[in-house]
Parts: structure tokens; sequence; C-alpha cells
């Protein structure tokens, strides 16, 4: 396992390099640049250009990118990735300060998702083609195909609106931000701050992972060894957990590593309409501002992101399935 773990990061660092030359290419080739907003009739054509010498906008495209990727990789340096140019503030600074929001955000809703969405799928494969599973099915593919960002809406409206109309005002979830102005961080104003975020981030992972369940464990139960377990006469609840529930998980678990990336991208919409102030929020803000470091870094982190993604279901498949050697 060493080995193959070694052999896979060794592989990546091609792939990184890969995505670093795309990131680079596609923010400094994109029309207009970080001087555009500068470009009012108030501002010298002087001072425009002492921007765009400051900002080194006037070297050679290659000469530029290696100078940008030999530095981002000395995270050792607060300034290794630059500075913003709306806060002028280290990016990687920032970056550490606003990933702690984010985890909580996307491992909340991972836990949420695997909490609900395992039972779900079971009870959908074990009463195929009943109500239940007609219902299960219906709502799963609902909230799967309904858009990231109209859920999101819906959900903030219902849980600060809605709800809080029907209370009189009694119930009400916060509609922006991650802590009380002026908290401390108490873990129960963060849990309550989190409850409508997560649930708009979990309900489409739910709806996916259901499915998924529902097929897998479909699957198993119509295995030998599954029918030989109920002809041998072990009680139904044995049969189903033990030997299916515990096979049909098998493939489910690599979701465990591919949906680190879908979290991460479903974090950006579902912070930016919750105003919650995570990487997500920080990264829709560099794109509509065009604060180009930030942009690439945190390009950059998602193709991290997704490559240890990608090995992380790797592992966990051979873990679970002692059958998968490496």
């Amino acid at each position: 396992m060493a080995s193959y773990i070694l052999r896979r990061t060794l592989q990546s660092i091609p792939i990184l390099f890969g995505i670093s030359v795309i990131v680079f290419a596609i923010v400094n080739l994109a029309p207009g640049d970080v001087t555009a907003r500068f470009r009012v009739p108030r501002v010298p054509p002087e001072q425009i250009a002492a921007l765009i010498e400051a900002y080194g906008l006037n070297e050679p495209l290659i000469p530029r990118y290696f100078a940008w990727i030999s530095t981002f990789v000395q995270v050792w340096r607060p300034e290794a990735w630059g500075y913003g140019f709306l806060n002028g503030q280290p990016v990687l600074n920032t970056f550490l300060e606003r990933l702690p929001a984010t985890l909580r955000l996307t491992g909340a809703a991972l836990v949420i998702t695997i909490l609900f969405a395992i039972p779900i799928g079971v009870l959908a494969a074990v009463k195929q083609y009943s109500w239940t599973d007609k219902i299960i099915t219906t709502m799963a593919t609902v909230g799967y195909a309904i858009p990231s960002f109209l859920l999101g809406l819906y959900i903030l409206y219902f849980g600060g609106y809605v709800i809080k109309d029907l209370t009189d005002g009694a119930i009400g979830f916060p509609l922006f931000g991650s802590d009380r102005l002026g908290g401390n961080g108490n873990f129960v104003d963060i849990v309550w701050y989190l409850v409508l975020p997560v649930t708009s981030l979990a309900v489409q992972q739910i709806a996916a992972w259901a499915r998924y369940m529902r097929t897998s464990m479909l699957e198993v139960l119509h295995q030998d060894y599954v029918r030989t377990a109920k002809a041998k006469g072990l009680p139904r609840g044995r049969v189903l957990g033990k030997h299916a529930l515990r096979n049909a998980l098998i493939p489910v678990v690599t979701l465990l590593g591919l949906s680190v990336p879908g979290l991460i991208a479903g974090a950006a919409i579902t912070e930016t309409i919750f105003s919650y102030p995570g990487l997500g929020s920080m990264f829709v803000d560099a794109v509509a501002n065009r604060d180009y470091p930030v942009v690439q870094a945190l390009t950059m982190v998602g193709g991290v992101a997704v490559i240890l993604g990608n090995l992380l279901a790797d592992v966990l498949y051979g873990v679970v399935d002692p059958r998968i050697k490496y």
C-alpha cells in the first residue's frame, strides 16, 4: 500500500504541473486585466502603466509563469502565493484564515450525507417497487436535478423567513455569516449558523448517494451468497446487515473520496448565497474582481483536492475490499 501511495503521488506531479499551466494560461490570457477597473477618465495613463509594471504584467508570459510556480510551491513563506489585489494581504494567510470555516461546512455536510443517504438507499432497495421506493426515488431525482443555487435560495427563504413566521419569531435561522457579530466562537452558535448552508450542501449529496446506494444494494441482494444466507434461515436483519450491506458499501465507500471535490465546488455557490466566510465565497469574490493571485491559488488548491480525493477513493477501496491488492 505504501509503495502504491508513493507511486500515485509521483504520478500526480506532472498532472499538477499541467493544471498549473492551464490555470495560469486561462487567467492571464482572458480578456482584460486587474487594471481594468482603474481605466477611467480620472486616472491618468501614467498611473495605469505604473500598476502594470508593479504587477509584472509587462513581462513575457513564460517567465511570469515560472516565477509564479516556483514561488507558489514555497508554502512555508507567507508571501508564496502572492498578495491579494483587493485587500493587499498575503493570499496564503487569507486562505488559512478561511479554511477552517469551509472545512466545518463541507465536513458537516459529508457526515450528514453519510448518516442519511445510506439508510435511505437501503430502505429503497429493500422495498423495491413499493410506494416507499417510488417516493424515495422521486425525491432523490428531484433533489439531485434541482440547481444548487436555486435550492440554496429556497432553503434560505424557508429557513430564514417561513419558519420564523410560522413560529411567530420563536425560531429563525441566521441568513448569513458563520457566527454572531462579536461572538467568541461558541459551539452552539457555530452549529446554529451552519444549519441552513449544510442543509443546502447536503441535500444534493444525499440524493446522489441514496440513488447509488440503492443500485449497489439491489445488485448485492441478488447475489448467490445472500440467497444462501436466506436459505439457511438466518434472521432478515442479519442477512441485510452482515452479508448484504457490508458488501454493498464497498463501491459506495469510494464516493467518500470522490465527493471531496464536489463538496468544495458546491461550497462556492452555497457560501455565496449564505454569505458564509469560507474559501468558496472568497473564490467568487476574487473572480468577480479579477483578483488573479487568489483565483490562481484557489484553483490550484481545487486541483490538489481532486487528486487527493481520487487517491483517497483508491486507498479506501483497497481497505474495505481485501480482494484488491496494490
